[in-house]
């Protein structure tokens, strides 16, 4: 065994006796808390704003079995499966997306959205449309289906303040208990709507607590902060209107 000279014995020792008879500790650093994170992600890009548009953002639940009335979209949207599987019904044949999966469906064609399998499906759908416009138009003469399907929660940003060419975002974000986003901004208004949990915001130095079936918006040139300060998961559902060329998030 190595022998430790007394010199060093000492010195360790009155270096010991120095901070009050114990070892030094280092502070440790404070962690940052967690921040939400983005479980599914889909764009539709190409869009153009020529006039004034409303922002409509629903979802949209299906029992097994259940189904929408036979419909057509005379704008383009924007839907991704929450949970579940959908089959999407079309003069071209049938389509099935499942969770994070979009929804495509032709414009102005009858289409049908059908779940099919043996769990509960939800979808969070977006749609762009020109001011006061109604998303969808109903295709007479078909039969209404046996079970319909419900819009749990719809909200719409009335003429949110875009034009010219830009590109819809939808995520799915998921905060754990205790976790929060930077402060930021963003570069295109949007809709967000609490699926699960709780979530509170701080806009602009004000905050206000949204519950599950909740909507609010989030428009440019606000500093934004989100906060799960419950115990439970927070989940929620958003759509932006992202000019081209411009920045989703931007951290400050």
């Amino acid at each position: 065994m190595k022998r430790v000279s007394l010199p060093v014995l000492l010195f360790a020792a009155a270096l010991m006796a120095a901070c009050g008879g114990s070892a030094v500790n280092v502070a440790a650093k404070p962690s940052a808390p967690p921040a939400p994170v983005t479980k599914y992600k889909n764009t539709l890009p190409g869009q153009t704003a020529s006039g004034p548009i409303d922002l409509i953002q629903s979802i949209l639940y299906f029992a097994p079995g259940a189904a929408s009335t036979v419909h057509k979209h005379p704008t383009s949207f924007l839907a991704t499966v929450l949970q579940g599987q959908i089959t999407l019904k079309t003069p071209s044949g049938d389509k099935l997306s499942s969770a994070g999966e979009v929804i495509l469906e032709p414009l102005n064609q009858p289409v049908q959205a059908v779940n099919m399998g043996s769990v509960d499906a939800m979808t969070v759908v977006a749609y762009p449309v020109p001011h006061g416009a109604k998303p969808t138009v109903a295709v007479a003469g078909q039969p209404a289906p046996t079970t319909l399907n419900k819009t749990l929660y719809s909200f719409t940003l009335d003429s949110p303040s875009i034009t010219g060419a830009y590109t819809m975002v939808q995520q799915v974000l998921v905060f754990a208990p205790g976790s929060q986003t930077p402060k930021h901004r963003h570069g295109g208004p949007g809709v967000i709507t609490v699926i699960q949990g709780q979530v509170t915001l701080n806009r602009d130095g004000t905050e206000k607590t949204y519950n599950v079936g909740d909507s609010f918006t989030e428009t440019p040139g606000q500093t934004l902060q989100a906060f799960n300060r419950g115990s439970t998961e927070l989940i929620v559902a958003a759509t932006y209107l992202l000019p081209d060329g411009a920045q989703l998030t931007t951290n400050l």
